[in-house]
């Protein structure tokens, strides 16, 4: 079995991880995502909008942040 490690397919299994409610394995997907492309913008939207539901305030401001200024 070939896996694809790409930055966008870690994106994709971490929204299906998110729709699945399966929170803390989304996260590790798109914080994985970001390590393997730090322009990975919707990464970086996706993980800062479920850190707003579990409350991660200060590591969501960075992340929407990172996501304004890569869409620039």
């Amino acid at each position: 079995m070939i896996i694809n490690k790409s930055s966008t397919s870690l994106n994709i299994i971490g929204v299906e991880k998110a729709d699945l409610g399966d929170i803390q394995a989304a996260l590790k997907f798109f914080t994985e995502a970001i390590k393997l492309n730090p322009n990975e913008t919707s990464a970086y939207f996706n993980r800062a909008t479920l850190l707003v539901k579990i409350g991660g305030i200060q590591e969501e401001r960075a992340d929407f942040k990172n996501a304004r200024r890569l869409s620039s």
